[in-house]
């Protein structure tokens, strides 16, 4: 998949992931067809609505300045001391298909608390601002809230590829 973004598709994602998202799992194939998606918003714009929605995949939407009156949007404020236990909380299989990561923030430190449970797929927001060539993250603080309007936020594209190579993925 050397040109991955010429799968992009829109339905219900932001830039194309849904698109994207298929054609990974075409080629990797499922297993559970389980998502576990953090920073959902309300899933109206979200990686996991069009498999939840049009695929028939089950899963896990937090996000933690949305409240769901249908129950669908679980809120909790996601920290990288709590990720585990949220998972175990919520029943997360040990194993499961996809993982999307996008709280604007502490996504890297999250990530790297993830470390009894083992998603197949990980999908998670980095800093484009941040040159490709460059590993940095924010310092971890449970209470950052990214103001929206700077480029201060998450982590670089090689800090993320290096964490993820450490847990046994590839980019």
């Amino acid at each position: 998949m050397a040109d991955i973004n010429r799968y992009e598709r829109q339905i219900s994602s932001q830039n194309g992931e849904d698109g994207i998202l298929e054609a990974i799992f075409v080629k990797v194939g499922t297993t559970d067809k389980y998502f576990v998606e953090f920073g959902s918003g309300d899933t109206h714009e979200c990686n996991t609505l069009y498999l939840s929605r049009w695929k028939r995949w089950k899963g896990l939407w937090m996000d933690a300045t949305y409240l769901d009156k249908r129950g669908r949007v679980k809120q909790e404020r996601i920290t990288a001391e709590n990720i585990q236990a949220l998972f175990k909380k919520y029943q997360v299989p040990k194993v499961f298909d996809l993982l999307s990561i996008d709280i604007d923030g502490n996504d890297y430190w999250v990530w790297k608390a993830i470390t009894d449970y083992h998603p197949r797929v990980v999908v998670i927001e980095y800093n484009s601002t941040v040159a490709p060539t460059e590993s940095k993250t924010i310092p971890y603080d449970s209470n950052y809230m990214w103001d929206g309007n700077t480029n201060y936020f998450g982590a670089s594209l090689l800090a993320l590829k290096q964490l993820g190579e450490q847990k046994g993925y590839t980019l």
